[in-house]
């Protein structure tokens, strides 16, 4: 097998595991996704095998509900094509991000997989703002709009052109509505990876964005 390492130091990195998929293998958790740990490779000339590994953390609850599976691997799918190089913002904010899915009860995994998207789009310098237009700085209070000169815009200050961003996308995305259904805050994050990709040219294709549950 084939695994994608994201390293604090190094950036991405791909190693063989070898035997991992055998039941009983010694470093079978060390090819799971979700797995957070020191790994020891052996290799030259960008060619690995993982040899040893210590886990920290395996965030195993997430396996145990189906959405927050989802959120996860959307998580993981972004980590791993923002990770151009070694960035240790974006891969605490993706550990912040995993441990709440496996262990915090307070927030849905919807809210998380927003905080991670907004969170990665301000560490690539494209923070959007999504309670005020960035062009006449009025509050927003329903619809707006996207536009890629300006970011997030009023109807007055919007081109013909501009993305149109439904009022409740707009409020939840915002943190205005912690009580907005799992099928709108789907959609909404839905769009939110589509603004990832207009600004930072990455494609999010985890079942989370293409097959909402």
């Amino acid at each position: 097998m084939i695994v994608t390492l994201i390293s604090v130091d190094r950036g991405k990195i791909s190693a063989s595991a070898r035997g991992c998929l055998k039941p009983k293998a010694k470093l079978r958790y060390a090819a799971q996704p979700f797995n957070f740990g020191e790994y020891v490779l052996n290799g030259k000339n960008g060619k690995f095998i993982v040899t040893e590994c210590s886990q920290i953390e395996g965030f195993s609850a997430i396996t145990a509900d189906i959405e927050r599976y989802y959120a996860g691997f959307s998580v993981l799918d972004a980590l791993e094509k923002l990770t151009r190089e070694a960035d240790a913002r974006i891969f605490a904010l993706a550990l912040k991000s995993l441990g709440e899915l496996a262990y915090g009860t307070e927030r849905s995994a919807d809210a998380i997989v927003t905080d991670f998207l907004k969170g990665a789009l301000e560490l690539n310098g494209s923070a959007l703002d999504f309670g005020h237009c960035n062009a006449c700085k009025c509050v927003l209070d329903d619809r707006a709009y996207f536009s890629e000169k300006e970011g997030i815009v009023c109807k007055h200050c919007k081109a013909f052109d501009d993305i149109a961003i439904d009022g409740i996308y707009r409020a939840y995305i915002n943190g205005e509505n912690d009580n907005t259904p799992h099928t709108l805050a789907g959609q909404a994050n839905v769009l939110l990876a589509d603004l990832v990709y207009r600004m930072l040219g990455v494609k999010l294709n985890t079942r989370y964005f293409t097959e909402p549950i």
